[in-house]
């Protein structure tokens, strides 16, 4: 069965707050703005170099490629508040953005912030 794309964002909606819970447990302040890296994977670059340009090209984030012949990575930087609403909607964006685009989105990253330390 074809996985819809209803399925992916109710799993990637269940994995971003998993990883928010996590994160809430260390102590971290989702309101303290960081940079967020969002990944996605492929085999073929020129699906690499399409989303980069595309994210790029309409200020979703700044992205770019690294990789070799056989895998192909992008990452998209955006500086933000990692609050459940804020995040889910962008990775639910990036969700979206993989499937259009035709490469793998593999989750989101950032690090543990505490406002007292980072502002």
């Amino acid at each position: 069965m074809k996985t819809t794309i209803f399925d992916l964002l109710h799993e990637n909606a269940h994995l971003d707050n998993d990883l928010l819970f996590k994160k809430d447990k260390l102590g971290d302040d989702f309101s303290v703005i960081r940079d967020v890296d969002f990944a996605f994977k492929t085999v073929e670059k020129e699906r690499a170099d399409d989303l980069a340009e595309f994210v790029n090209g309409k200020s979703f984030g700044r992205a770019t490629v690294s990789g070799d012949a056989e895998l192909y990575w992008v990452i998209v930087i955006l500086s933000m508040p990692i609050t459940q609403h804020v995040l889910c909607s962008i990775s639910g964006f990036m969700v979206c953005l993989s499937r259009l685009l035709g490469v793998e989105y593999d989750g989101w990253g950032s690090v543990t912030a505490n406002s007292g330390l980072i502002k």
